[in-house]
């Protein structure tokens, strides 16, 4: 029940605010400096944000259902190899929108500190097509390896159903991509420790969800193409992690 957290937070700080509490008087004056910061940060942003809101709502049909309910959505919208054969464009889509194991709030976190600021510096439309071809291309390569693995014998035929859905594949594209974003000293190393990390998570577990993310992580890299347009070249001066005024770092339709 972590995901309900800020909600009581919030709660409770509205109602200490409404009696006029010290520390929430104090806490609201911050948040109204902040707020013109936050504000921009999330319009700059469009896509990254309406997508962790749609990612809200079904963690939260996951947190307010049965376990058997929770089974049975995941189950219908995992890019397993029964339903890519069944409903493959359908699957393909909605995997995407469902974080297992209620991580939304991890992914909050990654999403506003990695995603956003690519976001804004590739522009919404680039930032959509690394993301999707991330995702759609490591689910269809590992469903592809699986299927041969299971053909030949390697793998259990009981893997045709086993759970695959999340957002990790397109982030581990947006991530790769992100280095091109950083200087260069730093992109280097941000590089490095994406491509050990997944390395040393296929080693540890060896399962077809970690060759996914390695697979995920050079397509991000091979989409250093979409790095070199006007738009994406002109915002490489402004600072990473920004909130200017939105008129400002407006992301382009390129």
């Amino acid at each position: 029940m972590v995901l309900l957290l800020p909600v009581v937070l919030v709660t409770i700080f509205v109602v200490a605010r409404r009696y006029e509490f010290p520390p929430a008087m104090h806490v609201y004056a911050r948040w109204e400096r902040l707020r013109p910061f936050v504000v921009s940060y999330i319009r700059s942003s469009p896509a990254t944000f309406i997508y962790l809101m749609i990612l809200m709502i079904t963690t939260l049909v996951m947190v307010t259902s049965s376990k058997q309910v929770v089974s049975l959505l995941l189950q219908e919208h995992s890019t397993n190899l029964n339903q890519l054969f069944a409903n493959p464009l359908r699957v393909v889509i909605l995997s995407a929108f469902w974080a297992p194991n209620y991580e939304f709030l991890e992914w909050a976190v990654l999403f506003a500190l990695v995603l956003a600021p690519a976001e804004r510096w590739l522009g919404t439309k680039r930032w959509a097509v690394v993301f999707i071809t991330g995702h759609v291309v490591a689910t269809l390569g590992v469903a592809w390896g699986l299927w041969l693995a299971i053909r030949h014998g390697y793998a259990s035929r009981h893997l045709e159903n086993a759970i695959d859905v999340g957002v990790s594949y397109g982030f581990a594209s947006g991530a790769a991509i992100f280095s091109y974003r950083l200087p260069r000293r730093w992109g280097w190393w941000w590089a490095g420790a994406l491509v050990m990390i997944a390395v040393g998570a296929l080693f540890v577990g060896r399962s077809f969800t970690d060759a996914g993310h390695l697979v995920a992580v050079f397509i991000g890299f091979a989409c250093y193409p979409w790095t070199r347009g006007e738009g994406p070249r002109s915002r490489l001066s402004s600072p990473i992690w920004s909130a200017r005024l939105q008129s400002e770092i407006q992301p382009s339709s390129e």
